[in-house]
């Protein structure tokens, strides 16, 4: 006989619905009665206790899901240079989410680590969602406390749950779409930076771990990737990869893109099709273009990864990849009550594909147009 919430709550004594509410992890439950509730469930082999991916979504009333979530930073501002705007769409689909169950969302800036570990345990949130790489004994101190999401695309930190989009099917995305327009000499651009407004500075801190250090710089999982793709290739003449290295504090980033831009044209043969890392970089890639007398795409196609206005008011519109940022929003508070509701449960990184949005900056070429004329 399957072991029911029933069995569990005449075993501690306690009624049905105060029993569903401990194992969800949800409502003001006093921790000493939730333990016993989780054992007693444990010992009795309630199977939900361990096999629990999502917590069931509440779509309105006072509920047992009203979850309180801070959405910090820590010693940097993210946004503060007004570059965040993913994030931002992000935030409002988190906030939609909890919002359906009377819950709370609360964005708050600290300056340091000890200010974040107060206000968690101050305000009692049930889950911390990080957008920035933190140090990993940083996030060991903010697991004692409460749950925490990372929300970045450094998928590193052992013990954490994890969400943001798959890199790796993104560049196979952009690989197959820029190859069926005959493009076969395709290079992939990005940046190195260091020291931007929103980076927490690793080499400033005693305590942090080398895989710490390599977090460092931003688009490092898109880079790796995209590695993937020129370095593991079977024809490796046909697919470049150029990484400029940028220091925020004296480099500007018309200056730094024209710095790759000259080794891209350079090569021989010349790339057909450039991908960019993020939306300023193609932009900027765009006015350096015009200035050197060539035509996006008659001369060069550009693809890049953002999809904000900005890439969509310039002529022609750039071809993007959009970021799944509203889902990943939505998901996040589910992945806080699956923590809730097992403590215990391994951690797990779910990750959600992109989107191609056609601009009017990649063209068909070479033998591929041929033919499509043919047709």
């Amino acid at each position: 006989m399957s072991v029911t919430l029933q069995h569990i709550a005449q075993e501690v004594g306690l009624s049905t619905m105060t029993v569903s509410r401990a194992l969800r992890g949800v409502s003001r439950i006093n921790p000493e009665t939730r333990r016993r509730v989780r054992e007693a469930a444990q010992r009795m082999g309630y199977q939900p206790i361990s096999g629990v991916m999502f917590a069931p979504s509440v779509r309105g009333g006072k509920g047992d899901h009203s979850l309180r979530i801070l959405l910090p930073t820590v010693t940097r501002r993210i946004g503060a240079d007004g570059g965040s705007w993913w994030l931002d769409r992000m935030a409002s689909a988190m906030l939609a989410r909890v919002r359906l169950s009377n819950g709370r969302l609360v964005e708050q800036h600290f300056e340091d680590i000890e200010g974040l570990l107060l206000e968690c345990e101050r305000s009692r949130y049930h889950g911390v969602v990080l957008r920035q790489p933190l140090p990993h004994s940083w996030v060991e101190r903010l697991l004692k406390m409460t749950a925490v999401a990372y929300a970045v695309e450094f998928d590193h930190q052992l013990g954490v749950d994890s969400v943001y989009s798959n890199e790796h099917r993104s560049a196979a995305m952009v690989l197959d779409y820029l190859t069926q327009r005959g493009h076969t000499h395709i290079t992939w651009f990005g940046i190195l930076d260091r020291y931007s407004p929103y980076q927490v500075i690793f080499d400033a801190l005693d305590e942090t771990r080398m895989s710490d250090r390599q977090a460092f710089t931003v688009h490092g999982a898109r880079h790796a990737a995209w590695a993937n793709i020129v370095y593991c290739q079977l024809a490796r003449d046909q697919q470049r990869l150029v990484l400029v290295d940028r220091d925020w504090r004296t480099q500007d980033l018309d200056s730094t893109v024209a710095r790759g831009l000259d080794q891209i044209l350079a090569m021989r043969p010349r790339p057909s099709a450039i991908v960019c890392s993020c939306d300023p970089i193609a932009l900027s890639l765009v006015k350096l273009l015009a200035d050197r007398k060539l035509d996006v795409p008659g001369d060069i196609s550009l693809l890049s990864y953002g999809g904000s206005e900005e890439v969509r008011a310039v002529t022609p519109p750039i071809t993007s990849i959009e970021m799944p940022m509203e889902t990943i929003g939505r998901v996040i508070p589910e992945l806080i009550e699956r923590r809730l509701a097992d403590p215990q449960a391994v951690p797990i990184s779910v990750q959600f594909e992109t989107t191609l949005r056609e601009g009017g900056s990649v063209s068909t070429t070479g033998r591929r147009k041929m033919i499509l004329r043919k047709k």
